[in-house]
């Protein structure tokens, strides 16, 4: 049965109705001229029956939709979220055959800062927005992306020798001294350790097991003696690992504070130790640049220098290729073995442990 075009009496817009290779068809025409309606009808129509002859046209569905299956594909993170919603607000409900490469090009001005970065444009655009589309091509939705990644300059690497790290502890504040020991000892990433619970902490056996790892697997990474003194100092054994405790109001009868659990912005930067490592580094006098995420890589530098075992230190570390711990391999000068067994409390013919993955 062909689209009808009729008005409605109570508002004068004009409505599609009408069945057309077995799908009912009741919408708003977007004019309310009568020949423009007839087209956007017969628009309709041809699309619905070309649709039931010949399947449905790679790329018809709106990117919108496939950001809905891809978030309800699995569990994704609040920054993944976050970057979406950006990305839809701006995009609006467009086909998935519209994201095109000068499309994202036109979208960086409409979501990013004028002198955003590579890295930023890579991980805030380029990335989501591929791994939408990613995701319905394995559908059939779409084609496949090909988006020029922008190229991040090669930086220098910031780690820290055993004797800088012990006096950057020295300048932490006391809540925060565990923390730096874990990310030091085990090479956990920032969300990785504010995430931790005590469900997943062996202090008997010196273990320690991620969860929600960058590269989805699960890591369970050993624990040196230095580590498990500094989480044995905590005074609490249950729920989060980490806690801050808010500060206590002077107001009369007011409710005492608890400690509570570091929000869930873990996995939108890091945020919530901000202030207080800005305060350990400039106390300690060491490179301001330095960030909580670079003691990952003063552990990847430590671990290699004690075993020189580039493909254990990738399944240590959790990485997908030996290509990316290459750089540790002469990140710290030698010498300091010594000092790294001593910070960590080991002793000096213990022998390593072995892996760090379950």
């Amino acid at each position: 049965m062909p689209l009808k075009i009729t008005r409605r009496k109570d508002t004068g817009a004009l409505t599609i109705s009408g069945t057309v290779a077995g799908q009912r068809v009741r919408q708003r025409a977007q004019s309310d001229d009568r020949k423009l309606a007839e087209e956007e009808a017969a628009a309709l129509e041809a699309k619905l029956l070309r649709a039931e002859w010949h399947g449905e046209r790679r790329g018809a569905r709106s990117f919108a939709e496939a950001v809905v299956s891809y978030l309800a594909a699995e569990e994704r993170s609040q920054s993944t979220k976050a970057r979406l919603n950006r990305i839809l607000r701006a995009l609006g409900d467009i086909p998935l055959s519209s994201v095109t490469q000068e499309r994202v090009d036109r979208l960086r001005a409409q979501v990013l800062k004028p002198k955003a970065s590579p890295a930023t444009v890579r991980r805030g655009l380029v990335v989501p927005i591929r791994a939408v589309l990613r995701h319905a091509h394995r559908r059939g939705w779409c084609d496949a992306p090909a988006f020029d990644i922008p190229k991040q300059p090669q930086g220098r690497t910031l780690y820290l020798l055993p004797a800088e790290a012990e006096r950057l502890i020295q300048a932490a504040a006391p809540h925060l001294r565990p923390l730096i020991h874990l990310l030091i000892g085990t090479g956990g990433r920032m969300a990785e350790a504010l995430e931790l619970d005590w469900r997943d902490v062996d202090l008997a056996g010196g273990r320690v097991t991620f969860w929600r790892t960058k590269g989805g697997r699960r890591r369970v990474a050993d624990m040196p003696p230095s580590v498990v003194a500094a989480l044995s100092s905590l005074p609490h054994r249950t729920g989060a690992v980490f806690q801050w405790k808010r500060k206590e109001s002077r107001k009369p009868n007011a409710r005492k504070a608890t400690p509570q659990p570091y929000a869930d912005r873990a996995r939108q930067g890091g945020g919530q130790i901000k202030t207080a490592w800005r305060g350990a580094i400039k106390r300690s006098g060491l490179n301001p640049d330095l960030s909580p995420h670079d003691l990952r890589h003063v552990w990847a530098s430590w671990r290699y220098a004690l075993h020189r075992d580039l493909l254990r230190l990738k399944v240590e570390g959790g990485w997908s290729s030996v290509a990316l711990v290459e750089r540790y391999a002469h990140l710290l000068p030698e010498g300091h073995e010594a000092e790294i067994r001593a910070f960590w409390h080991l002793a000096d013919t213990a022998e390593e442990k072995g892996s760090n993955v379950a």
